[in-house]
């Protein structure tokens, strides 16, 4: 949970819109490309323009800021204060908004309930009528024996029932 995220990729990596793939880029708030110098200036600028070709397709998620595609090189540190320019930028942006501080709020409010359901399940996996029978329905599960959803009913009942 960040206020900013970024995503860094380096030039010619292989499958260049792997992050598009994998639906992380469209979490991104800026996309880096680096190491865009020397024989990899070329590769950089090629995955720049796929990244902004695809960005383009993507839901925007704020009103005040759409993702943008950077290149830089920290060995030449070429763009690195323009990079910073568009954090600040972005900052300054978000807080007018009061996107960042709702940004924050939701962070707050997923970090209180994953703490609970990580205590909850702590706490279940812990109770004695869920625990003598975790290791046998996970191998029945596993085996094709059960479904997950009766091997969790199973677990539900035994909970409920001394609790």
């Amino acid at each position: 949970m960040v206020d900013m995220f970024c995503l860094l990729i380096p030039p010619a990596g292989g499958d260049e819109l792997q992050g598009m793939k994998k639906g992380i880029a469209e979490l991104a708030d800026l996309v880096i490309i680096t190491k865009s110098d020397g024989d990899l200036k070329p590769a950089a600028r090629r995955i720049q323009a796929e990244y902004m070709s695809a960005l383009k397709l993507i839901r925007k998620r704020s009103k005040v800021w759409n993702p943008l595609v950077l290149r830089i090189s920290a060995l030449n540190k070429d763009s690195i204060p323009e990079l910073w320019d568009k954090m600040k930028t972005f900052q300054k942006l978000k807080l007018e908004s009061n996107e960042l501080q709702m940004r924050r709020d939701r962070q707050l409010k997923v970090w209180m309930w994953r703490h609970i359901q990580d205590n909850i399940t702590q706490m279940f996996k812990e109770h004695a009528g869920v625990k003598s029978q975790i290791a046998s329905l996970e191998d029945q599960v596993t085996r094709g024996i059960i479904t997950p959803g009766f091997a969790a009913d199973t677990l539900l009942k035994a909970f409920s029932k001394s609790t």
